[in-house]
């Protein structure tokens, strides 16, 4: 995932829901934690990589991770601070 989206938007992703199952909807893209108030978070699941710059140079491997997001208005969102993926267990 990069500025460019390697996960294209609307591309069906999976969240782990607080009960363990699994739950797909699109990906929406990125917002900023500091924007963020009273949305529902997640565990988004399968993320193999991410780019901080927008021609997806110099990809960083966090396949081995659950990145932290947000379901908004349908869709999943990943929650970047300091413009990077937060990482949860």
């Amino acid at each position: 995932m990069s500025g460019s989206d390697e996960h294209q938007k609307g591309q069906m992703i999976p969240a782990y829901l607080r009960d363990g199952s699994l739950i797909y909807y699109p990906f929406g893209g990125f917002v900023k934690r500091e924007v963020l108030t009273y949305e529902q978070y997640v565990k988004l699941m399968f993320i193999d990589a991410f780019s901080q710059s927008d021609d997806g140079a110099a990809w960083e491997d966090i396949s081995s991770n659950k990145v932290l997001g947000v379901f908004m208005r349908g869709e999943y969102f990943v929650v970047l601070s300091e413009g990077k993926p937060i990482m949860v267990q």
